[in-house]
């Protein structure tokens, strides 16, 4: 097991309903030999909100420094932050609401404001992550439905000792052509990947956490397409 990076008193996180599915999940980050796990399900499955759980988690255990969330930076098959106004940081900024919405969720204002003065809460485009070296940390990668082989590939090579990956997309979501996203969940869907740390997790409409209609109007959806 890695070195944990720091002692920190731990946060007051919200006490959480779990499926069987997310249980199963919980059981595999319990054990420090997972590296990897690509989480793929609908809207609403957990997906995110599990990943940003266990990732607050192993932050308030001294398990990793900081927690690192990345997003491919235009949906729509669109490539580049240079449309939107302002500089990098602000461009990035509203690809980070889904994590600022989930963390508001699970934590009470002191204990973001311990986040927000440790800057254990990072955020990236996809795109600008080439050269990086992780090391004691915990990656976010979210919509990961919207990236290409290529860019997948980036991240996974971008890990280094003691540092925890979770890969969260929605395949009906991919607004591309060219998604990497599926093919690498059924390439690592596989007892030799599980005895290498690396996990796929599939989530189904029986996962979903939102609203009750959600999981009607996906059935209803996958009759006419």
């Amino acid at each position: 097991m890695p070195q944990k990076s720091t002692s920190r008193s731990g946060l007051n996180m919200r006490h959480i309903e779990l499926t069987k599915k997310q249980h199963e999940f919980f059981k595999i980050m319990s054990d420090p030999k997972t590296k990897v796990v690509f989480l793929s399900g609908p809207a609403g499955s957990s997906k995110s909100f599990l990943s940003i759980y266990t990732a607050l988690s192993l932050w308030s255990d001294g398990d990793c420094s900081d927690i690192l969330y990345l997003r491919t930076v235009v949906e729509s098959a669109e490539r580049s932050l240079g449309y939107l106004k302002g500089g990098e940081d602000e461009k990035f900024s509203p690809y980070l609401a889904p994590l600022e919405e989930k963390v508001d969720e699970m934590l009470q204002a002191s204990d973001k404001q311990r986040l927000k003065r440790s800057n254990a809460l990072l955020g990236s485009p996809v795109n600008f992550i080439r050269g990086q070296d992780w090391k004691q940390r915990v990656v976010i990668a979210d919509e990961m439905q919207n990236a290409t082989m290529k860019e997948l590939i980036t991240v996974l090579t971008r890990m280094n000792k003691g540092t925890r990956l979770f890969i969260c997309g929605d395949a009906f979501q991919s607004d591309i052509k060219n998604s990497g996203f599926s093919q690498l969940c059924k390439l690592f869907d596989s007892d030799e990947s599980k005895e290498n740390g690396v996990y796929h997790l599939a989530f189904d409409k029986g996962d979903i956490q939102r609203d009750e209609v959600i999981s009607f109007l996906l059935d209803q959806i996958e009759e006419i397409i």
